[in-house]
């Protein structure tokens, strides 16, 4: 009967210690998912931008009168107003390499032509 006569005595005790353990799991928990979601929106948003540099390079080809240089930079402004209205960061590296990646494997892909196909 010690223990009914201390849990009796000290219940208000109790309730806190058992609020602040539940409140800690939910935050723990809460934390875990911010970061997880996190990391899923960021690849989210970088598969959000390479779908608009592949509108947008496809959208340069059609200036006949521009040079790659040019095309390049038109893709790269069209990218800057895209992710500022995504509301992300613009890494111009990491965007200018990938559009290089894409043209790269275009001109592979028309270089081989028919020749893949059999």
């Amino acid at each position: 009967m010690n223990i009914l006569q201390w849990i009796n005595e000290n219940w208000e005790l109790i309730c806190i210690c058992c609020g602040l353990v539940f409140n800690l799991v939910g935050l723990i928990y809460n934390v875990c998912r911010s970061y997880r979601c996190g990391k899923r929106l960021a690849a989210d948003d970088w598969l959000a931008i390479l779908e608009a540099a592949r509108q947008y390079e496809r959208e340069a080809e059609c200036f006949t009168e521009y040079g790659a240089a040019e095309k390049l930079q038109y893709v790269l402004s069209r990218l800057r107003v895209f992710t500022a209205e995504l509301g992300c960061a613009f890494d111009e590296e990491r965007i200018t390499a990938q559009i290089e990646e894409d043209i790269a494997f275009s001109k592979a892909v028309n270089a081989g032509g028919s020749d893949c196909l059999e």
